[in-house]
């Protein structure tokens, strides 16, 4: 399933052809063309990539991406602008740009920077894992028990998770964890990659995760795709 996306555009012709064309490629689009509108639209944990335009025809991008940031913290943004100095990409990044693209732009670099960025700041939803007593469900951010409880994981943890599952017999370098969760933090460091493991060993069990020290980490415990 590909990620949900809500598309913030007052031009009728580049937001029409952006929704079609993402659509063609399986994307969820909701399209808003004014700040009040995409309020409406917006709720938390609803869309996994914010496309915003910075100049709407009611307000601001910036100030609209700050309101969706107090309810949702880890939501990344691709800002679309005609214009943006240093100040203004300095602040978009502080919110949690993961892109800026210039206007005018080619759609295929524009399709290129948002796989990217999907890449890189989601789990590849649809995944789901079977893991002794629990299971794994990226596609809803939750670790199932057994005995009917459940465990929401942050969307950094679940990029990071995807990434030590999508190839357990390879033991990922910090660097390449830092280029996974890059962005769901403004400013990621190695102190984050840390506090990221300790909570999905919380959730499932110390021998998941093995430390290889001064390489990185690898993922350890034995698990089957749950269909």
């Amino acid at each position: 399933m590909k990620p949900r996306i809500l598309l913030v555009e007052d031009d009728e012709g580049l937001g029409e052809t952006l929704k079609e064309r993402l659509e063609q490629d399986d994307y969820q689009v909701k399209w808003a063309k004014t700040v009040s509108e995409a309020e409406t639209l917006f709720a938390p944990n609803l869309f996994d990539l914010v496309v915003l335009d910075l100049r709407l025809p009611d307000g601001n991008g910036f100030e609209l991406a700050e309101k969706m940031v107090s309810l949702e913290k880890d939501l990344p943004f691709l800002f679309l602008t005609a214009q943006a100095g240093a100040q203004e990409r300095l602040r978009g990044f502080e919110l949690g740009a993961a892109e800026f693209i210039p206007k005018p732009f080619h759609l295929k670099e524009f399709l290129i920077r948002l796989e990217r960025v999907v890449s890189l700041t989601r789990p590849h939803f649809g995944q789901k894992w079977q893991m002794d007593s629990k299971e794994i469900h990226l596609d809803s951010f939750l670790v199932k028990n057994k005995d009917g409880s459940s465990i929401l994981l942050s969307k950094r943890d679940c990029s990071l998770l995807n990434l030590l599952l999508r190839d357990p017999s390879k033991v990922f370098s910090r660097s390449e964890i830092l280029d996974v969760i890059v962005g769901e933090d403004s400013f990621p460091t190695e102190r984050t990659i840390d506090n990221a493991i300790v909570r999905l060993r919380d959730a499932l069990g110390e021998d998941s995760i093995r430390n290889v020290r001064g390489v990185g980490y690898q993922w350890i415990a034995d698990v089957q795709p749950l269909k």
